[in-house]
């Protein structure tokens, strides 16, 4: 990945906290807590963590499906939380979401026609005769057949259904493409043919991509960059081959234990975390890993560590990066 590539899109202390029932405002879910990233044109940068960690949240914060609390998303120096409604459906042409659930995205009342027509009607592409022919040429993009256009979502298969969304994300030839665990519902070999097909049309086309997955394997081979999160924020960021031959941060190296070693030979190098994740709710003082971690001291609790440099292009929160010996994020297992 070239360093020099243009910067096309910001995340600047993007916040969400939802605030939680009957405690009259004084308790929220920090579900997104204080997020930077920065996206490359051309690159695809992974997002990585726990179930619960804020992948989802921050895909469609970074969208504006949801209001932030706080911080900003600037896309190519404009700021998606300040537009107004029309300047928001012009800007989300360059940006587009494939969801987890190919299914429940598509309108089960609609033909798959009628839905591949709609972002040119909406955007004021085309008319309906140009907006047909337009349709069946995103069929043969994702290598479905034309006779799709008259059939219903039920009528597929799920890695079909998801050919069929990003067909729709692909209407309006988007310049960023935000993929939120798009092929964790579906098999294999079914996940590598989607694979291979986002980076095929990343390449025809030069599309941007953010890839959300907890697989942490997937995400090595489609990513250039990946991002870590825990509890709702970043805590580690850095060139994909950094990140997984050097991880700095202990949460990090205890993630990247857990991806299965195809050698039997080998012995496992698993490490546990100690403990269960905070609530999001009443997190902890400090370092939100704090209490998970073997590294911890008392800076740790009286002090929120910030991201900083801890190598080229690899940033971290933790004030023991790069310090600690890989296998003191917990108890270790050989």
């Amino acid at each position: 990945m070239e360093n020099s590539r243009e910067v096309i899109l910001e995340i600047r202390g993007l916040r969400k906290w939802f605030p939680v029932s009957g405690s009259r405002g004084k308790k929220f879910v920090k579900a997104v807590n204080d997020v930077d990233l920065t996206l490359r044109r051309g690159e695809t940068l992974g997002i990585v963590g726990e179930s619960g960690c804020g992948k989802s949240t921050l895909a469609r914060l970074t969208l504006r499906l949801l209001d932030a609390t706080g911080g900003a998303v600037l896309y190519r120096g404009k700021n998606l939380m300040e537009l107004s409604r029309e300047e928001l459906r012009e800007t989300r042409r360059h940006l587009q979401m494939i969801f987890q659930d190919p299914y429940a995205s598509l309108n089960p009342r609609q033909t798959i026609g009628s839905i591949l027509c709609e972002p040119f009607l909406i955007h004021k592409i085309c008319g309906a005769k140009e907006a047909a022919e337009r349709a069946k040429g995103l069929l043969r993009m994702v290598e479905l057949p034309e006779e799709s256009m008259k059939k219903f979502p039920h009528e597929f298969s799920g890695g079909q259904r998801q050919r069929i969304c990003i067909a729709r994300a692909m209407a309006v030839m988007p310049e960023i493409i935000i993929c939120d665990e798009c092929v964790s519902a579906l098999d294999v070999s079914i996940q590598a043919q989607i694979i291979n097909m986002l980076r095929r049309l990343q390449r025809e086309y030069g599309l941007t991509l953010i890839f959300i997955s907890h697989d942490l394997r997937v995400v090595r081979h489609i990513s250039d960059r990946v991002a870590v999160m825990y509890l709702g924020e970043v805590v580690e960021c850095a060139e994909k081959e950094t990140l997984y031959k050097s991880p700095a941060h202990p949460y990090s190296r205890a993630l990247l234990s857990a991806v299965p070693v195809a050698d039997p030979t080998l012995p496992p190098q698993r490490i546990r975390l100690n403990g269960e994740i905070p609530s999001p709710i009443d997190r902890p003082s400090g370092c939100a890993f704090r209490t998970r971690c073997a590294a911890a001291d008392g800076r740790c609790a009286a002090e929120a560590p910030a991201a900083a440099l801890v190598g080229e292009n690899h940033v971290c929160r933790c004030f023991h990066a790069g310090k600690t010996p890989p296998g003191t994020g917990g108890n270790q297992e050989n």
